[in-house]
């Protein structure tokens, strides 16, 4: 019986400790998890015992971790499992694609303007969110074989408020509508890049060949998505002269995890 008795503790022992392991595990990982402050969130991590964020060469780029288990993708028709550090780093982000925009004929002589929008969804699953901008291959954006419209020009740095051009020049612009609208676009019932509103009609800016956020959001939009509507507006000014024939500008819209 002498005998027996030390051999039984020791087992028991090493049983609680394993138990202890078990739970103190789970508890660190859901505080790791929840780690932010006002300048950062981890969204991710994992207990290993070491490993490299980024190595690279002119060849590679390799980000490594050591000592994890049961990592990699798994799936079946109900679920997609993407285990371990690096594996769930992938963010999935959907754009949709609108149909072409026709605006209403305008007179080529009498000061007349078209207004007409393009509508996308932005679906994300990324914590942080998305980002989306929009430019053009080319200015003036709006063209025809024979003339064009200026690219539409704010009196400073800032949007406008309304669209107005001079009388004696026909210009082209746009401007962002909906819940993600960047701040810049936003307005305070006067001016824009100024307080909260998102008032329809109104912040003008004019395209260019270097990408402009229009739209961006610091959290998931999975699944609804979030819809990105952009009006344009073609004017005429009374005193100008404007060639008749069938215009058309070509946009580019991209929307990018943060």
């Amino acid at each position: 019986m002498k005998n027996i008795i030390p051999s039984f503790q020791k087992k028991r022992s090493i049983m609680t400790f394993l138990f202890l392991l078990l739970l103190i595990i789970p508890l660190y990982k859901i505080f790791a998890e929840t780690m932010q402050s006002n300048t950062y969130r981890i969204m991710s991590d994992t207990v290993n015992v070491g490993g490299t964020d980024v190595s690279g060469s002119t060849n590679y780029n390799l980000g490594d971790t050591l000592g994890e288990i049961g990592t990699g993708d798994s799936n079946s028709a109900n679920y997609f499992l993407r285990a371990g550090f690096w594996q769930m780093q992938e963010s999935y982000i959907a754009l949709s694609s609108p149909s072409d925009l026709a605006l209403t004929p305008i007179g080529g002589i009498n000061g007349e303007g078209s207004e007409g929008t393009m509508s996308w969804t932005v679906t994300t699953d990324n914590f942080a969110g998305y980002s989306m901008s929009i430019n053009v291959t080319s200015v003036p954006a709006l063209r025809s074989v024979t003339d064009s419209f200026d690219d539409y020009t704010p009196a400073s740095s800032d949007p406008d408020y309304n669209f107005s051009i001079a009388s004696t020049t026909s210009e082209f612009g746009f401007s962002p509508e909906g819940v993600d609208t960047s701040a810049r676009f936003k307005d305070n019932g006067a001016s824009c890049n100024v307080g909260t509103n998102e008032t329809q009609a109104k912040c003008w800016d004019g395209l260019s060949v270097s990408p402009k956020t229009i739209f961006q959001r610091t959290t998931s939009n999975q699944t609804s998505g979030s819809t990105a509507t952009v009006r344009f507006r073609a004017e005429s000014g009374a005193n100008h002269i404007q060639t008749s024939g069938s215009y058309s500008a070509p946009i580019i819209v991209t929307a990018v995890t943060l």
